[in-house]
């Protein structure tokens, strides 16, 4: 009976022993198959993220046809400007115009004729959107010769824009503001409207270009670490 018993006890040990080896290469199997699971998803995520670059990046190359570059030495930097209006600008009468600096940044430029401001309101018949307020500092917000002439930019300045693309149809009025306060009104004709909207929407495709290429490097750097660490799984030979 004791020769029995001293037997059972190693038969026991191995026993265990293959039951946790077992568990895991169970574990080992799914955390293989979970990394091509990952490998899969990231690969399908890049090729319809290319397959949509692809789309942006004519449209972009498409538009940018109907857009003059401007590099002017009094400028900072040069700027992209709808055909046509790098002769009409800058303004001299009440107005407004968009463009898209060498930055990527959507820039409106308003002007006033005999008198001041320091933001716009852009008026639909459903709508409005006002640009954030720009003090008068003779840089962003300058006087000359009785017209006042401001640049925005930013978030708000693109909600404007993007506003009046979506109503070129529609009556559009710009309000011009001070302190909060109407210092003038003007109604925007089809000429300025078609302007402001080809700006708009090729700012808004440069936008979605941008961001779908960076989206694509992050997917590529992700599908290299996936890939390493499928890799260092793999049985070695």
């Amino acid at each position: 009976m004791k020769k029995i018993g001293l037997f059972l006890i190693p038969i026991a040990f191995l026993a265990s022993c293959s039951s946790k080896s077992n568990k895991g290469e169970a574990m080992q199997n799914d955390y293989v198959n979970a990394l091509q699971d990952s490998i899969a998803a990231t690969q399908h995520a890049i090729d319809s993220c290319e397959n949509q670059l692809s789309i942006e990046t004519d449209q972009v190359n498409e538009w940018l046809r109907d857009f003059t570059v401007v590099s002017n030495p009094r400028e900072v930097e040069s700027y992209y400007i709808f055909q046509g209006w790098q002769n009409r600008y800058p303004l001299q009468n009440t107005g407004i115009v968009a463009r898209i600096s060498n930055g990527e940044t959507l820039e409106l430029i308003a002007a006033l004729k005999n008198g001041t401001f320091d933001s716009i309101t852009v008026e639909s018949p459903e709508t409005t959107a006002s640009t954030a307020v720009v003090p008068n500092d003779q840089a962003l917000n300058y006087r000359r010769d009785g017209l006042t002439t401001v640049m925005f930019s930013g978030p708000e300045a693109d909600d404007a824009a993007k506003l009046i693309a979506d109503n070129e149809l529609n009556k559009i009025t710009i309000l011009f503001k001070e302190n909060g306060k109407v210092k003038g009104s003007w109604q925007m004709s089809d000429d300025y409207k078609k302007m402001i909207c080809a700006t708009s929407l090729l700012y808004s495709a440069r936008r979605s270009q941008m961001s779908l290429e960076n989206g694509l490097k992050l997917y590529t750097a992700k599908l290299n670490i996936l890939r390493n660490h499928l890799d260092a799984k793999a049985p070695q030979e």
